[in-house]
């Protein structure tokens, strides 16, 4: 499923149900990587290498919430905006999932596994229903993108590097 429903669900971020001490974390990744060596807003060269990655996944993942063949992918307003807590790998969405309290460490994750030019092909949908962007592994290096810049840094990290 990659349009949204007009009645996204949304998660509330709240106290966890597990000490997040207990819960390890997992591996740092090559985005966790590349958002901190980003200097600011106006290191493209950085911001390109992130988006490369992140836009050169296999897949997006995302919690699923909802019934059983009408689930969404979770949302979370932050700063005001409707995110979709995006993760760039099951185990990510998994332990967001867990620190978060929607799932107990033993149970099943339900999640929605989406190739990345799926979510771009789907932006005008996104924004027609409020969805503001995409929120990349929100509890851990929590980078974003708008929804309306999906297709613009899909197509700019496709091109050759010039570099």
């Amino acid at each position: 499923m990659t349009e949204p429903s007009d009645d996204l669900p949304t998660v509330r971020h709240g106290p966890p149900s597990v000490n997040i001490s207990d819960l390890p974390a997992p591996p740092e990744s090559e985005t966790d990587r590349l958002v901190a060596e980003i200097s600011g807003p106006g290191d493209q060269v950085g911001m390109a290498a992130l988006w490369r990655v992140t836009m050169g996944l296999n897949y997006w993942w995302f919690i699923a919430v909802g019934d059983p063949g009408e689930e969404s992918p979770a949302a979370a307003e932050i700063d005001e905006q409707l995110m979709l807590l995006t993760f760039t790998d099951s185990e990510r969405a998994r332990h967001f999932a867990v620190q978060q309290g929607m799932i107990e460490p033993q149970d099943h994750l339900s999640a929605i596994a989406l190739r990345p030019d799926e979510v771009v092909e789907s932006a005008d949908d996104y924004v027609a229903g409020g969805i503001d962007g995409l929120m990349f592994d929100p509890h851990l290096s929590g980078y974003f993108i708008p929804s309306t810049q999906l297709p613009v840094v899909h197509q700019a990290v496709q091109s050759p590097d010039p570099g």
